[in-house]
């Protein structure tokens, strides 16, 4: 009898410990997710985004999504990423989704401002100011996000975002060695009067002219203004 009862727990507790070494159900496991382009890791849900278009250029891509919101009365909020080079082919691409967000307003009547993650290390600087003057102009908020790079005419654009934002290791850096693409030649004050205008611009006087000031102390600085 009582080895009966012992075959018995012995048995038992063979089930259980077999139990315990099976894998844990796919429900448990990490669920896939959407990164941000330019970046390594940082990103959304899979599950709770929807592509709602994407545009591929020579030298850029773009894509607009749509990140479920509760806190949207439309229950989503959209979510506008770029990677590539700054020209006006990759301008006139990121108008073309800007142009078609969906805004996100909460329901105390409060719009929330649109995220625009920016990767760009290259560009036209004064498609640049272009662009920082319609994210001025705009709910939006650009963002440099993990892993993303913002130089040349992203920085520039990133100066003129009434909302922006660097996360984690992202960086931000406007150079000023002359080089074709990348930076202000700021030996020469007639190559520096279109930054000082668009300052100027984006900020107003005494504000715009102080940022212009900072902004020539890392004329000879071979690693340019970070701003991250």
């Amino acid at each position: 009898m009582n080895s009966s009862i012992f075959s018995r727990f012995l048995a038992l507790t063979l089930i259980l410990l077999v139990g315990c070494v099976n894998p844990r159900p796919a429900s448990l496991e990490a669920a896939p997710y959407q990164v941000v382009m330019g970046s390594n890791t940082y990103g959304y849900p899979q599950s709770q985004m929807q592509l709602v278009s994407s545009i591929y250029g020579d030298r850029f891509e773009a894509r607009h999504s749509r990140l479920i919101y509760p806190e949207c009365m439309s229950g989503s909020l959209d979510v506008i990423e770029f990677s590539g080079y700054l020209d006006s082919s990759a301008l006139t691409g990121l108008g073309s989704l800007l142009q078609n967000l969906k805004p996100c307003i909460r329901k105390n009547g409060i719009r929330l401002v649109t995220p625009v993650y920016m990767n760009s290390a290259q560009g036209d600087l004064m498609l640049g100011m272009q662009l920082g003057q319609w994210f001025k102009s705009q709910n939006l908020e650009l963002i440099v996000t993990e892993g993303q790079q913002c130089q040349s005419a992203c920085a520039v654009a990133f100066l003129g975002a009434s909302y922006k934002r660097v996360q984690a290791n992202g960086r931000v850096v406007l150079h000023f060695n002359g080089e074709i693409g990348r930076g202000f030649d700021c030996a020469r004050s007639t190559d520096m009067m279109p930054l000082k205008n668009y300052l100027l611009s984006i900020k107003g006087s005494p504000s715009g002219q102080a940022l212009y000031n900072q902004a020539l102390t890392y004329c000879r600085n071979g690693k340019g203004w970070d701003l991250s």
